[in-house]
């Protein structure tokens, strides 16, 4: 079994004569502003090629377009191929196939094993961190490996014993993400001088949380993905801030601490290939990762790739604030965490206790308008008594309104500024409800 990192989360994987590609994703912006900070390794012509052999499939682990690249999927991938997606609460990944021209796709549901030609595959939920993300772990006689996308957390004791008993007598490859993949703290302006190292703990957690999970699972290695990207904002520096994933780095940031199976932990870029067998990585030639993600950021500015991002995007230029157009948006939003509540009492039920405030400022006037809602009460006022504020440029906020883009794009994507009261309280409950909404409404 052999085991190539195209980019990003992207493998593709050798197993039993197989091939599986993983969370395919080429150059369309992610979240309005991502960009690959490594390219793929292989041109898409090569890995679209792949789609039309009868030994290939492909596996989307989420919807996010850093993991689903739909134009390169529509215009070049067959549409006959097999894609294995998990079995989410919600159909919209499986429609936004159905959208893009792919009928040929075979779920795996919660609890269950999937016998495909010559291997098998479960899914890893957990439900009290993502209702619609999963890691996938495929294995055949051999071999096994997690691709464990974002799902960077503690493993809990089920799915700790699931994997176990999945990969039992096999040679086991752990991947799971260890680089930010949100806005914070870059976009925070509470951080101050303070934001580099609030980063670099924020990835250290990571890296050790996927230690952890490789120790309890008594895995043989641990791949670290999911982390080559940077985000390009129009009059901000933030592709300059980020954090890159190199093994140099990340063993940088954890050579202190008393961790005894550091050494399983694979100096692996994009590019190479893993073998399973002999625990060995290779590249068809050598280069200096550091020195490679530089040329591609001055790439991605010369060739003026970065215009595709939305704050680049000339089309968006309505700065006009309207306050019944915060004020709508804020309760539509109520709206659907009181049914989404209804639906799943236990998915972070501490929301409703929460404030959340959106200012909106027109950057070529400083006009600035805000609004506050009170979630418990379902109540707006006029003010920023909130647990969580986002700072948003007028003309994104009328992209938003107007289901041009979606909220994502503005805290994954680096697209507002944001506040936070305490600033130790992370309220992640808030912006996974966000994100939830933001695609909701945009497609209704």
């Amino acid at each position: 079994m052999k085991v190539t990192l195209v980019n990003h989360s992207s493998l593709l994987i050798n197993i039993s004569n197989q091939i599986v590609l993983t969370d395919f994703w080429n150059s369309s912006p992610a979240f309005g502003s991502w960009l690959p900070s490594a390219p793929p390794f292989f041109n898409p012509v090569y890995l679209a090629s792949l789609s039309f052999e009868k030994n290939f499939y492909l596996t989307i682990s989420h919807a996010h377009d850093d993991h689903l690249d739909d134009y390169f999927l529509k215009t070049y991938f067959n549409k006959n191929m097999r894609i294995i997606l998990n079995e989410l609460s919600s159909p919209s990944l499986k429609r936004r196939f159905n959208k893009l021209g792919f009928e040929n796709i075979i779920t795996i549901p919660n609890g269950k094993t999937v016998k495909f030609d010559d291997f098998e595959a479960i899914s890893i939920f957990d439900e009290t961190v993502s209702n619609d993300d999963a890691g996938i772990c495929f294995r055949n006689e051999k071999y096994c490996i997690h691709h464990g996308n974002d799902n960077w957390f503690k493993l809990k004791e089920h799915n700790l014993i699931r994997l176990k008993e999945f990969s039992k007598n096999r040679k086991f490859l752990y991947c799971s993400q260890t680089n930010s993949a949100s806005g914070h703290p870059i976009t925070y302006p509470q951080y101050g001088d303070k934001m580099r190292s609030e980063l670099l703990n924020k990835v250290k957690k990571m890296v050790l949380t996927g230690l952890e999970n490789v120790k309890n699972l008594d895995a043989d290695f641990f791949l670290p993905y999911a982390g080559f990207s940077k985000s390009y904002v129009k009059g901000k520096d933030y592709h300059l801030k980020g954090f890159d994933p190199i093994y140099e780095n990340l063993i940088g940031l954890v050579k202190n601490e008393k961790i005894n199976n550091l050494n399983k932990m694979l100096n692996i870029f994009c590019g190479g290939t893993f073998d399973l067998e002999t625990g060995k990585v290779s590249y068809p030639f050598n280069f200096n990762p550091t020195k490679l993600i530089k040329i591609n950021d001055g790439y991605l500015l010369n060739e003026k790739i970065i215009n595709k991002c939305d704050t680049f995007n000339e089309g968006y230029s309505d700065y006009r604030i309207i306050t019944n157009k915060i004020e709508d948006y804020l309760r539509k939003f109520n709206d659907f965490v009181l049914n989404y509540l209804k639906r799943f009492p236990n998915y972070y039920p501490s929301i409703i206790s929460k404030k959340i405030c959106f200012e909106v400022i027109n950057p070529k006037t400083n006009e600035v308008k805000m609004r506050t809602l009170d979630l418990e009460s379902n109540q707006i006022s006029n003010d920023d008594q909130c647990n969580k504020k986002f700072i948003i440029p007028s003309n994104i906020f009328n992209a938003l309104f107007e289901k041009k883009i979606v909220f994502e794009n503005l805290y994954t994507g680096y697209e507002a500024e944001v506040m936070r009261f305490p600033l130790e309280e992370y309220n992640r409950d808030l912006v996974m409800y966000l994100d939830m909404f933001g695609y909701k409404y945009k497609n209704s």
